[in-house]
């Protein structure tokens, strides 16, 4: 006789609470599509060629609040420096909560998350990795600029807690473009951002061998010493040679005007990447720049070229020399007035 079908079991206490977390998943709050499409927006997306933003370290397990936080702050920066005011979120902000027409209009417009996303100065987005975001940024905005006031107002703040801005953020980094994480890919970035800056007719002194202990630039120095001992007899001495090197400076090159002298140093981040190796991206980069009119200056460098290369993309900008004093804009660093105090 066939056994007699098992009647349905009583839900036990794990399916019990399974069935209670499924039940109060958004924790008791109806979300209409506005608020979707806003979380969407806020952590959406990925960086991919062509972008352009700010690298954003934050504390761990701090992503969400942080992404919020940074939004908040650089929306009311643009507002101060570009004169664009960013749109309110809510539906209080405007006093619609009482027009039923406004909030109708307001939740279908919100169903369409690709323009909202696409009218938005600044958009965070989470990496697949703790502590690290990234917002992209549009026009007007030119993120060298945009962080490097940020961290001067925050270094001027030092001290004072009513004008600390943020709590989770730490280091800001710029990316004036974003490319792929690729030899070619790092030279086709580098010869736009550096372009501007940097004469990119490659080195002209000759390579020599690295001894252990010594730096890149005063190999460099040894090398313009030794040319400037064998063309000596040629070139002339004392006024003309000052007046001759007067004159390359200021002469244009292939029509354009060259950028002016000035030193550099080169700061590479590689995370997350396995081909390609930091070294190898500082001497790829060193190699476009013409050493002859811009010497490597690791301690106090004109320009500081920034390299930052995550998984399959790199980013590449060109900061000013302050970026060392500002703690590498670090926020959280130039609030702490303890920080400074080491530093005198």
């Amino acid at each position: 006789m066939p056994p007699a079908p098992k009647r349905k079991e009583f839900p036990t206490e794990a399916a019990d609470h399974q069935a209670k977390k499924k039940k109060h998943g958004n924790e008791g709050k109806w979300k209409t599509p506005h608020h979707h499409s806003k979380t969407a927006a806020l952590i959406g997306g990925s960086v991919t060629p062509g972008d352009v933003g700010i690298w954003v370290t934050c504390a761990r397990g701090q992503e969400q609040k942080a992404a919020r936080e940074v939004t908040t702050l650089f929306e009311e920066y643009a507002e101060m420096l570009y004169g664009v005011k960013a749109e309110p979120d809510d539906i209080a902000e405007n006093g619609d909560q009482g027009d039923v027409e406004a909030l109708v209009r307001r939740e279908l417009e919100a169903m369409k998350p690709m323009k909202t996303a696409d009218s938005r100065l600044f958009t965070p987005i989470k990496m697949n990795v703790d502590c690290l975001l990234f917002v992209k940024t549009k026009p007007p905005v030119v993120p060298t600029e945009f962080v490097r006031r940020i961290c001067q107002d925050a270094k001027a703040a030092c001290g004072d807690p009513r004008k600390m801005r943020s709590r989770y953020v730490n280091r800001f980094t710029p990316v004036t473009l974003v490319g792929k994480a690729t030899e070619q890919g790092i030279a086709d970035v580098a010869r736009e951002v550096l372009a501007p800056w940097f004469d990119l007719s490659g080195k002209k002194t000759p390579a020599l061998p690295l001894e252990s202990d010594e730096k890149p630039e005063s190999v460099w120095d040894h090398a313009r010493s030794e040319a400037a001992l064998r063309d000596g007899g040629n070139r002339g001495s004392g006024a003309d040679n000052a007046v001759e090197t007067e004159k390359e400076t200021a002469s244009p090159s292939e029509g354009s005007q060259r950028p002016p002298s000035s030193s550099f140093a080169i700061r590479a981040s590689v995370r997350n990447q396995s081909i390609l190796k930091r070294d190898n991206v500082i001497h790829q980069i060193a190699g476009m720049i013409n050493d002859d009119r811009h010497r490597v200056n690791l301690t106090a460098p004109d320009k500081v070229i920034l390299v930052d290369v995550y998984q399959n993309v790199c980013g590449i900008s060109v900061v000013e020399g302050d970026w060392d004093d500002l703690k590498r804009y670090n926020l959280s660093e130039l609030y702490n007035p303890s920080s400074h105090r080491t530093e005198s």
